[in-house]
């Protein structure tokens, strides 16, 4: 056949596509993948050739960063010449390019004739390279879009070789080749993204595995596959071996999978993100504009119209494509909204499938397929020729010209997020300004004396958008050569290096002096301070202002340097002993204070200390080094919820067990061993429809306002709903036993409030009642009479915002039966008790907690933070400095003030004399099993055990006699520190690179030999399109039995028993209808159920009420319409044979 394309159409295609892509915001550089990869791409990629690097966040393993090394980081560092904003241009259009040249090839190798006319080719080719996964990933994220350009190029090789009659061993060979060197150019940013876009080949080869060809070709294409995917496979074994669990604080299953609906799988707007944020601009017009709702459904659905069979002819292949959309919409539908399984298929997207739980990665399983349809079906639409041309005047009267004026709008509409410049993400930038790489260079600069410390940069940030433009890396990322760190949404260390990050961040919120924050920085590696004043709202920051306040009013802080107006500031961090900070230091174990807490707590305890903070360990560590002295007890860590990806507000107040968890994130906030303060629920427990402190909700968690806050005695605090309307919110109290006559004592905050009342038991109401409650004072109600269990106040009316500041319920004898709430520290089972520290660096208002003095009681000391504050134990005042004798068991302690120390006088701390027992050396970088420290002791290089210092510090154990002449200096020293995978992932990407260019050779080699070959089938001979294609009979065909089990099984995971019920009645109506009434077609029931799911989607997008994604009535109706698509032509197929087999045995 003729190809679709000259050489001069394809010069032209790729010239319309550069000129798309300079179209998108000419002259800005756009937040797309990787800030380094067009700031310093050489420098990105040389990072990217060790797995652990010190200079990012408190020491990590590079996340993937190897998977840019090829193509996309090479890209980019070859052109680096070139403006930042040409080369990402130049890269979309090649993606784009890619996209579509990889299409009409595919669509050209389809039969001996193609798929469809040269026109339809074109348009399907357009419609695939600007598809909806296209446009929402191209700008923002391309790395996701690279690997769905590439599909056609993956199998294209494959259908060529499986469709030839009788291909040589060298073209066999060759197509293998093919198929394994557009594997390579995948990259390895992500393996799940690689692997969606092999799928649809070996979908393909399945399906013709019954031919020898086939077989033949897979001894060549699986050792050709190995050759491509072996440079990152062992990089990838080495991450998933020695990464921190942060897939369990990133999206999780919920998120991921919530928009998997069938309108939105059919449409190609899987991806989550986009219903979120507004940040991908085409991304978000796809799933809120009804337009484009109603255009890409459309075009889905003209796509299983060609795929049907219902049209005049048949599509080339069909069965094969409709197995590769079965697979699409199977994977999909299992943990879609709809799905019977989805809790157990989110389950395991949250646990072991964590890597698979960006499923919109394999879009292209079902709009590939759509594509095709549509190819096919548009081959029937004539356009008129130059010779016709006098027929555009009257379009009215030749339907050829209104077929292709609707074909252009629709095409027209369908794209228009590309031609209207909206593919890149907002707020482009023209430059990075001069005052970040002013600042770079300042700390660079080693005279300064940045190298030998870390630079932490203020204030904490979700992710970097300025005012200037959003990057959203650090800006600093690419300039800085220095060690740094940034609390961002989720920094890839362990979780217990993220709680300590968060413990030092909170020091800056409040503005308030801090005595002891200089050395808690200095303790943590930080030497310097850089305070960014251009951040915007959209970054989620607290901003800079109250950090400044901090710094200026807290000593140990010296500004050294200011850039721009102001814009970028540098503190110097006082409070160390003149060494680098980040040096290797040494501790003995006997110094070590043992703490029962978390990691967060050290700067509590550093400003409990006199602001000169010790080293600690905490319990879980003490037992490995023996410690069992007494024990530091704090109310960390605390069971809280907390929102990840925010850094603003993102906790919630401390929470019971049974308390209800709104997250979605396997674990509620990131773990750390040791066991949780938590409330104790007693005489009954308290059940808010939302809580002010709900971390999820608008604006973030309001401590303030929990649920205990209605029960805990102050008048200052309260519980308000989440954010919005108070009204039909409600708390219910549920009571030990059943009370009769019960009295009702209430007081609102913020406005008067009016509460209906219900009291029922064993879940059926008493009686109801409605009362006002008024603001700033209490006032009592009696409930109607009848025994109840629970207690339901639900909030009926209110002026503006309202909560309840208090309340409680009384017995007919004054027995107070509302049930209670405390705050309960646990203590160490066995362990002497040194002091108590308790704190609320997350606001309470009045920190209210309980403690267990254990053993014969205990003499304590007591001191603030704030000695001005109300503090109390046992409901006694007490005063800074003031001893008390505590029995044995609990006692409540309530005050005012940050922090409050009771500290144990009768016990004795135990005190090293310096020159005994064993010795640790630790640096201030994150833990890792995969870091080694060792000690050249007399030549012989000793091992040493790792232990954790600080909650999270990477930490070696010095026996007593091993070195001992040595000097505490002298040790940190001569230890030396090294991640054991090192010379592993280097070593395999060096041998990745020998297998890359193997496969590479070995294809040159065959094309060239085959150069004179015109039956090649190679992806490097377009013009040789005619291969003859066998009869789909050769193929592995299901029969129409099978098929239909198979289809049930597929309606069953979309939508459970309705979804099978509904395609039964499909399949009844189309089997039997015609005998009741010979008007019955599949067609009138595909345009029926598509028009009507169209219809509900267009007028009820994302962003509407009533979202229509979340329809049953949608999701049965595309039910409906796939079956009649995907049954029909099997059937028909099958009784089309039966008759020739009938004829030919008569004959």
């Amino acid at each position: 056949m003729t190809p679709t394309l000259t050489r001069r159409g394809w010069i032209l295609s790729t010239c319309a596509w550069l000129v798309l892509c300079l179209a998108q915001a000419p002259l800005l550089t756009v937040a797309d993948t990787k800030h380094d990869l067009v700031a310093d791409p050489w420098g990105f990629l040389h990072q990217a050739l060790s797995p652990w690097t010190d200079v990012f966040p408190l020491g990590q393993l590079q996340n993937q960063a190897y998977g840019y090394l090829f193509p996309h980081g090479l890209f980019f560092a070859l052109l680096s010449w070139l403006p930042d904003w040409l080369t990402q241009r130049l890269w979309w259009t090649l993606l784009l390019t890619l996209a579509f040249a990889g299409t009409v090839k595919l669509l050209d190798a389809l039969g001996p004739h193609g798929t469809g006319s040269r026109a339809s080719r074109l348009v399907a080719a357009v419609l695939f390279a600007l598809s909806p996964r296209i446009m929402t990933t191209l700008g923002a994220i391309s790395s996701e879009a690279w690997t769905i350009a590439l599909v056609p190029w993956i199998l294209l090789p494959v259908v060529r070789i499986l469709g030839a009659s009788s291909p040589t061993r060298r073209q066999t060979a060759t197509a293998a080749c093919s198929s394994a060197v557009a594997v390579l150019c995948l990259g390895a940013v992500n393996a799940v993204a690689s692997l969606a876009a092999v799928l649809p080949a070996v979908i393909w080869w399945v399906c013709h595995a019954r031919r020898p060809t086939a077989w033949r070709f897979l001894a060549w294409w699986v050792p050709a596959g190995v050759l491509a995917c072996f440079w990152w496979v062992g990089p990838l074994l080495i991450l998933g071996r020695y990464s921190p669990p942060f897939t369990d604080f990133i999206e999780s299953a919920g998120i991921t999978t919530h928009w998997f609906s069938l309108g939105e799988v059919l449409r190609g707007t899987t991806s989550w993100t986009p219903y979120l944020s507004d940040e991908r601009q085409a991304g978000a017009a796809l799933v809120g504009e009804p337009v484009f709702v109603a255009a890409t459904l459309f075009l889905a659905l003209l796509g299983l119209w060609g795929l049907s069979g219902m049209s005049r002819t048949r599509v080339p292949y069909r069965h094969v494509w409709l197995v590769m959309l079965g697979c699409g919409l199977l994977i999909f539908g299992v943990a879609g909204p709809f799905s019977p399984v989805q809790d157990a298929a989110r389950s395991f997207l949250d646990g072991a499938g964590a890597p698979l739980r960006n499923l919109h990665k394999f879009d292209a399983l079902v709009h590939l397929p759509l594509v095709i349809g549509l190819a096919h079906l548009l081959g029937r639409v004539s356009v008129p020729g130059w010779a016709q041309r006098g027929h555009w005047a009257h379009p009215e009267k030749h339907r050829p010209v209104i077929m292709v004026t609707a074909v252009g709008l629709l095409v027209a509409t369908l794209t228009a997020p590309a031609w209207s410049a909206r593919l890149v993400p907002v707020d482009g930038y023209r430059s990075v300004p001069s005052y970040w790489t002013e600042a770079a260079d300042w700390l660079n600069d080693p005279a300064n004396g940045a190298a030998d410390s870390r630079t932490m940069i203020l204030p904490r940030a979700a992710s970097a958008r300025q005012d200037w433009g959003n990057t959203r890396d650090e800006p600093a990322q690419a300039l800085l050569d220095v060690p740094w760190v940034v609390r961002d949404a989720v920094p890839l260390v362990p979780p217990e290096a993220i709680r300590g990050l968060d413990g030092v961040q909170r020091e800056f919120d409040t503005g308030a002096p801090s005595e002891s924050l200089a050395a808690a920085l200095t303790q943590q590696g930080v030497g310097y301070l850089l305070v960014r004043s251009d951040l915007t709202r959209v970054a989620d920051t607290p901003g800079a202002r109250s950090v400044l306040r901090t710094l200026r009013n807290s000593p140990g802080f010296t500004e050294e340097a200011s850039f721009g107006d102001g814009d970028v500031r540098i503190f110097r961090v006082g409070g160390a002993d003149g060494a680098s900070p980040t040096a290797p230091r040494t501790v003995h174990t006997d110094d070590l204070d043992v703490v029962a807490g978390g990691p967060e707590v050290l700067p509590r305890l550093a400003a409990a200390d006199g602001g000169t903070p010790r080293d600690r360990v905490l319990t879980g560590d003490a037992g490995d080094l023996g410690l069992a002295g007494p024990v530091t007890v704090t109310d960390t860590p605390a069971l809280r919820e907390h929102s990840y990806g925010t850094v603003t507000s993102p906790d919630s107040a401390i929470r019971a067990a049974g308390d209800p968890w709104r997250g979605m994130n396997p674990v509620r906030d990131y773990p750390v061993d040791g066991a949780q303060t938590t409330v104790r629920e007693t005489d009954g427990r308290l059940i808010p429809s939302s809580a002010g402190d709900d971390p999820t909700s608008f604006g973030g968690a309001d401590t303030l306002s929990p649920v205990s806050a209605a029960v805990d005695g102050d008048p200052t605090t309260a519980w308000y709903p989440a954010s919005g309307s108070p009204v039909n919110q409600s708390v219910t109290a549920e009571l030990a036993q059943p009370v009769g006559q019960l009295r009702l004592t209430a007081r609102a905050q913020g406005s008067a409030l009016r509460l209906h009342v219900t009291t029922l038991r064993g879940g059926r109401t008493v009686a109801s009642s409605t009362v006002q409650v008024p603001v700033g004072r209490e006032k009592t109600f009696t409930l109607p009479p009848g025994e109840a269990d629970r207690v339901e106040l639900r909030i009926t009316g209110s002026f503006g915002s309202a909560g309840l500041s208090e309340f409680s319920l009384t017995a007919p004898d004054g027995t107070d039966v509302t049930p209670r709430r405390d705050i309960v520290v646990p203590t160490p089972e066995g362990r002497e008790v040194s002091r108590w520290v308790l704190g609320q660096e997350i606001p309470e208002g009045t920190m209210r907690r309980i403690i267990t003095v254990p053993g014969p009681g205990a003499t304590v000391e007591v001191s603030t933070a704030d000695c001005e504050a109300t503090t109390s134990v046992d409901g006694d005042a007490v005063r800074c400095g003031q001893s008390l004798d505590l029995t044995p068991g609990e006692h409540t302690v309530h005050s005012t003030a940050r922090w409050v120390e009771l500290t144990d006088t009768t016990t004795e701390a135990s005190v090293s004399d310096g020159d005994a027992g064993d010795r640790i050396v630790y640096t201030p970088t994150s833990v890792n099993a995969g870091r080694v420290g060792t000690l050249d002791v007399d030549g012989t290089s000793v091992e040493l055990e790792p232990v954790t210092v600080n909650g999270w510090s990477q930490g070696w154990l010095v026996p007593a006699d091993l070195a001992p002449e040595m000097s505490d200096e002298d040790l940190a020293a001569a230890v030396s520190v090294d991640f054991s995978a090192t010379s592993t992932y280097r070593t395999w990407l060096a041998a990745g690179l020998g297998t890359a260019v193997l496969l590479l050779g070995a294809w040159a080699l065959l094309l060239w030999r085959g150069r004179g070959d015109r039956r090649s089938v190679g992806i490097t001979h377009p013009e040789v399109g005619s291969v003859e294609v066998r009869a789909a009979s050769d193929c592995a065909m299901p029969t129409s039995r099978v098929a239909t089990v198979a289809w049930a099984g597929v309606s069953w995971v979309l939508a459970g028993i309705p979804g099978v019920l509904a395609a039964a009645v499909t399949v009844g109506i189309l089997r039997y209808g015609p005998r009741v009434w010979s008007g019955v077609r599949p067609s009138w029931i595909f345009l029926a159920s598509g028009g009507l799911a169209t219809l509900l989607l267009t007028r009820s997008p994302w962003g509407t009420d009533g979202y229509a994604g979340d329809s049953s009535v949608v999701q049965l109706a595309l039910v409906v319409c796939l079956t009649a698509v995907v049954l029909t032509p099997l059937a028909r197929h099958h009784r089309e044979t039966a008759r020739r087999a009938g004829s030919s045995t008569s004959a």
